[in-house]
């Protein structure tokens, strides 16, 4: 089931996408679907809840995240 949800997130245009408790697929700034601000997460690491919730978590254009 996990796997599908992670297809299905894939398919709504995103580049990359994980969820709450999944290991990260690729090293970036990622964004969570409730939150505008971004957050560096490393592969392999464990995609974090936000404010204690599980959340769909989104890799982030390279454009939106320089400084």
């Amino acid at each position: 089931m996990k796997n599908r949800t992670l297809l299905e997130l894939r398919a709504n245009g995103s580049r990359e996408a994980s969820v709450t408790g999944h290991h990260c697929p690729q090293t970036g700034w990622w964004s969570a679907d409730e939150d505008s601000g971004h957050r560096f997460i490393a592969r392999g690491d464990v995609m974090p809840a936000l404010n204690g919730l599980p959340t769909r978590w989104r890799l982030s254009d390279e454009e939106n995240t320089s400084a």
